[in-house]
């Protein structure tokens, strides 16, 4: 089994006539990257640098998007402040996407726990370099043993019951060594395990654009919006925050159909057609 991932240099090469990253992060490891995945976590990334400024729903996108491209069904950024060895763990959710409210519960538990409750947590925490900036990224086979796993209380009483199973958890040392940004992907039990080049994608995305997922600027305001009616301005509200059409009916108790429609007519306001521009325009200040 290839050995976890511990730092950072990456340069491009070709092979068979397919375009690929080969990604160097130790002497005497190398993952081969599919061009097609790189390319698609470029275009995320430039896309979320030219709203994140300003846009509190940008590091919620670079999650949903990496959920998207490695086949992750729940995804996450910590922030964790006890992350050394034989560490209890305190972390504290940073980002989100994916998690319903069912498998919410395995993250809870951590919470109170202390997040080296989780045997993957645990052997992130013995893996990861003492080092300031250092990147340590593993899948949950190269962390934790079949066996151990599916002995683990946590694991049976917490985790399990959620369906998922298959996981990669990076973690980035920040200038105290007690203190990292984690990253964490699930898989249910049913799908395939994370392979070598899904955690190579993800080390590249916290080695390379890890800093994104820092929380933005302030907000923004507009007098469009204050003009808005009441109704109006919540969904707006909730787009900007990166919530789905499904969760800004359920957290305001009207029908899908409902928020489409005010999209449509706050979309018609501003003049835009997407999210995106909708975002930039108010942070202009809309005429």
């Amino acid at each position: 089994m290839p050995a976890p991932l511990t730092s950072s240099s990456t340069r491009s090469c070709a092979s068979a006539g397919q375009r690929c990253w080969r990604v160097r992060y130790a002497p005497q490891v190398g993952e081969l990257l599919r061009y097609d995945q790189v390319r698609t976590l470029v275009r995320l990334v430039a896309e979320v640098r030219e709203i994140h400024r300003f846009d509190p729903a940008g590091p919620r996108h670079l999650i949903a998007g990496l959920n998207r491209i490695i086949g992750a069904t729940a995804g996450g950024c910590v922030i964790d402040s006890d992350f050394v060895p034989e560490g209890r763990g305190s972390f504290r959710p940073a980002v989100l996407d994916g998690w319903e409210p069912s498998t919410l519960r395995a993250l809870t538990v951590l919470d109170s726990q202390g997040s080296s409750f989780s045997p993957l947590v645990r052997g992130l925490m013995r893996g990861c370099p003492l080092t300031a900036g250092a990147v340590f990224t593993a899948t949950r086979q190269e962390l934790v043993t079949d066996r151990s796993w599916y002995q683990d209380p946590y694991v049976c009483e917490h985790l399990l019951p959620t369906h998922l199973d298959h996981a990669i958890y990076s973690s980035a040392r920040g200038a105290s060594p007690r203190v990292v940004q984690g990253l964490g992907f699930h898989r249910e039990k049913k799908d395939r395990p994370f392979d070598a080049r899904d955690r190579a994608l993800i080390q590249l995305f916290h080695v390379e654009y890890g800093a994104l997922l820092l929380p933005p600027q302030p907000g923004f305001a507009s007098p469009v919006s204050a003009q808005l009616p009441p109704r109006q301005r919540q969904v707006l509200e909730l787009l900007v925050e990166g919530l789905a059409d499904k969760e800004i009916a359920e957290r305001l108790g009207i029908s899908r159909h409902t928020v489409n429609q005010y999209t449509k007519q706050i979309y018609r306001r501003f003049g835009v057609t997407s999210r995106a521009v909708l975002t930039a325009r108010l942070r202009r200040g809309a005429p």
